[in-house]
């Protein structure tokens, strides 16, 4: 007798393809399930990239793509100091606090020129200041709950990758003292107006119009590099050209490097020269040190040995 199964063929059809279909139905719910984890990870992960934005060219290091691009100067990601995240453009893209700061030490040295104020009576003020930072920022670096509060006060003058390094302010002071020591007030002046404006004039500039001019070396732009070498060239006439002849009586008995009557180079030539001094000082990088001290004694280097003729250097009086 031949052995009839009990349960119909077509019933037996029916049942499989609906096991099919159910393991068809699991193994697509698993896949769309799998799909959805991957879009919040990535939905996620963009949007930690729009809180920390990717930095566009900063360091010579080419940019990644964000739903918003700031470009801060520093690698840190944004949200270490909280008026950053507060303004986001006027602090932490432009860095306008800390732009004008800058240039405004520029005219308070015209100013304390004008005035007759002497090297050496601003050196020991410059070496107050700059031991008041370094303490400040050592107690920074040792005490967190210090940190934060200073971090609050002062953030707006502050770049993120500052946050737990030394503070910019120490190696601008530092720079300002040792061009003070070293070199003759015109020059010291000098050095210093091509830090304070050379530096601001060819950030801001090459922020805004970079992308349209080519770059070279650190990812610099030639609109960012000219516009450092017109502030330079404007720097050196306004000092040699319109202020020192305007101010005669300042300048008895001290020693001045540059003069019409004693120089070699014309007015016109000593201007140009700053300008590429200044130019490139703030271009090129000399062995990764700050730019804040090595503008100025870079600047302060080339402008003596270019200004001076070799029988000077026996008798220079510094101040």
């Amino acid at each position: 007798m031949a052995y009839t199964s009990a349960t119909p063929t077509s019933e037996r059809q029916t049942r499989s393809r609906t096991k099919a279909d159910s393991l068809s139905q699991s193994q697509s719910q698993s896949q769309s399930q799998q799909q959805k984890t991957v879009a919040s990870c990535t939905a996620q992960r963009t949007n930690e990239l729009t809180v920390s934005p990717a930095q566009n060219g900063v360091n010579g290091k080419k940019a990644k793509k964000t739903n918003e691009v700031l470009t801060p100067r520093s690698r840190s990601p944004l949200g270490l100091i909280p008026s950053h995240k507060s303004y986001r453009y006027f602090i932490h893209k432009y860095e306008v606090p800390r732009k004008l700061l800058h240039v405004s030490i520029g005219f308070l040295t015209l100013d304390l020129y004008w005035n007759g104020i002497k090297l050496s009576q601003v050196t020991p003020v410059l070496v107050f200041l700059l031991s008041s930072i370094v303490l400040l920022d050592i107690l920074r670096f040792n005490f967190p709950s210090f940190s934060t509060y200073y971090v609050k006060a002062f953030g707006f003058l502050m770049r993120e990758s500052e946050v737990n390094k030394w503070n910019g302010i120490v190696w601008y002071l530092l720079g300002l003292i040792l061009v003070f020591l070293a070199f003759p007030k015109d020059i010291s002046i000098l050095s210093i107006l091509l830090l304070s404006w050379c530096d601001t004039a060819a950030s801001s500039f090459g922020r805004a119009y970079g992308h349209l001019t080519p770059k070279f070396f650190r990812n610099k732009s030639l609109a960012g590099t000219g516009a450092a070498f017109l502030t330079g060239v404007f720097a050196a006439y306004l000092e040699y050209g319109l202020i020192f002849p305007a101010t005669p009586v300042v300048n008895i008995g001290e020693h001045l490097a540059w003069t019409p009557e004693t120089s070699k180079l014309s007015l016109p030539v000593l201007c140009i020269l700053s300008g590429f001094v200044g130019a490139a000082a703030e271009a090129v990088d000399f062995w990764g040190l700050d730019d804040n001290i090595t503008i100025p004694v870079i600047s302060a280097i080339v402008m003596q040995v270019v200004i001076l003729r070799r029988q000077d250097w026996e008798t220079l009086d510094l101040h």
